[in-house]
């Protein structure tokens, strides 16, 4: 057995003669590294070649006219690439696929280039869905015999970046022409607070005409329009039948008879966990301040939960609040639960059924000084149609041992007789400190 392996190895090993006896060693190794450096070499060479071919092919199909050749040069890919690039299929959000359908079945698809006659390949934009809704109504109200408000929510880059129309109608029932005017629109945030949606007012003035003076009855249409906003290509008009009076439900008396409230107050939205202790003091002392001819209304975004709603029900029944849910705006990206539009709604709503009207928030207090009550306050500022109060910290070191970490910070507001006039688009304005 060994003598047979040891022959097996030496087959293994045999040599052979030295093609270069008269080299050193080390000269021996770098000619065979030469020889191989010189194939690769050739090799590299070829390739070159090959490529430098492949452009000047290229070059050449440049200058020639496509009407002596089948070949453009958009598509001189195909000939250096097998690999066939398919656009995506369009998304869409109700479309699924078959377990028995293939992946190499060819999908119909928008075509998203076109091979202009010039060589140009020209790029397809296939726009789906809406990023957000042209209006959103929340009410619309008489403003007095030829005057409406319409308030809602309509997309903030629209009225940021474009300039959307508004355009109102008013159709009698018992004629067949219709009235038309434009729409004014305001929008309420001055700031730049509003999210996605922004609160718009659309104004609907018919000049020296008495809408259902007849008292037959018609309905009032909003016509939107994006006037080519979001798409340049389209004007797309949305119309919106925003209110209908039934014949013989017009009471024009409401414009000018006296107010059943002195004072109305119209609350900012409610959301999160309120305490119903802070609750309970704050429309038991605001109610004391106004008096019997006082009425609340409360908007609940979310913070009107049953121990709440527990505090509130006994004014209810006692008429001195009305709450409203409002939860369903929460649909809708907006400012502090779409607070301007919820006010603004509440101020076309009802404001002819008050002397004045308040806004301000459930940890706000409105503070009348001694020897002074709110009537002799307001009385002394009639001359004006609207005054703003000045705000100051209360104190935050009055809350309940259970609130203790909650927020319960208060503000107030200080009314005294140091009065700064403005007068702001037409209304006459000021400041109480």
């Amino acid at each position: 057995m060994y003598t047979k392996k040891k022959q097996h190895n030496t087959k293994q090993n045999k040599t052979f003669p030295d093609p270069e006896p008269h080299l050193p060693p080390l000269m021996k190794r770098e000619s065979k590294f030469e020889r191989k450096h010189v194939h690769n070499a050739t090799e590299l060479k070829l390739l070159l070649a090959t490529l430098l071919l492949l452009c000047s092919v290229a070059t050449l199909l440049q200058f020639i006219p496509l009407r002596f050749t089948n070949i453009s040069p958009s598509n001189l890919h195909l000939c250096i690439s097998s690999v066939s690039q398919q656009p995506p299929p369009p998304f869409t959000s109700h479309s699924t696929l078959s377990p028995s359908s293939s992946s190499n079945t060819p999908l119909s698809t928008p075509s998203s280039t076109q091979l202009l006659p010039n060589g140009t390949i020209k790029r397809a934009f296939i726009p789906y869905g809406s990023a957000a809704y042209n209006f959103i109504t929340m009410g619309a109200y008489r403003g007095g015999t030829n005057t409406f408000a319409i308030v809602g929510l309509s997309s903030k880059p629209l009225h940021v970046y474009g300039k959307p129309t508004y355009e109102c109608e008013w159709i009698p029932f018992s004629s067949p022409k219709p009235i038309i005017t434009m729409g004014y629109k305001i929008i309420p945030d001055i700031w730049g607070y509003d999210h996605v949606y922004t609160a718009v007012v659309v104004n609907c003035t018919f000049n020296h005409t008495i809408i259902n003076g007849d008292n037959n009855g018609g309905k009032l249409v909003l016509y939107a329009s994006t006037s080519g906003a979001g798409d340049t290509n389209f004007n797309l008009t949305d119309r919106i039948e925003v209110l209908q009076e039934a014949p013989n439900t017009l009471d024009v008396s409401l414009f000018v008879s006296e107010p059943k409230y002195d004072y109305f107050y119209c609350g900012s939205p409610l959301y999160g966990d309120l305490s119903p202790q802070r609750v309970r003091e704050w429309i038991t002392y605001h109610v004391w301040l106004f008096g019997p001819r006082s009425h609340f209304v409360i908007y609940d975004a979310g913070g009107v939960h049953e121990e709440v709603l527990e505090v509130l029900k006994p004014w209810m029944e006692l008429g001195f609040v009305t709450l409203q849910d409002i939860r369903d705006q929460e649909r809708f990206d907006g400012y502090l639960h779409n607070q301007f539009m919820v006010v603004n709604d509440c101020l076309h709503r009802y404001k002819f059924m008050a002397k004045w009207m308040f806004f301000f928030d459930v940890d706000e207090y409105i503070y009348v000084p001694p020897n002074n009550t709110i009537k002799t306050v307001v009385d002394s500022l009639s001359k004006y149609d609207q005054f703003i109060f000045n705000m100051m910290p209360m104190n935050n070191k009055i809350c309940l041992y259970e609130d203790y970490g909650k927020t319960c910070r208060k503000q107030t507001y200080v009314i005294s007789y140091k009065i700064r006039e403005s007068i702001q688009s037409g209304l006459k304005k000021t400041h109480v400190d």
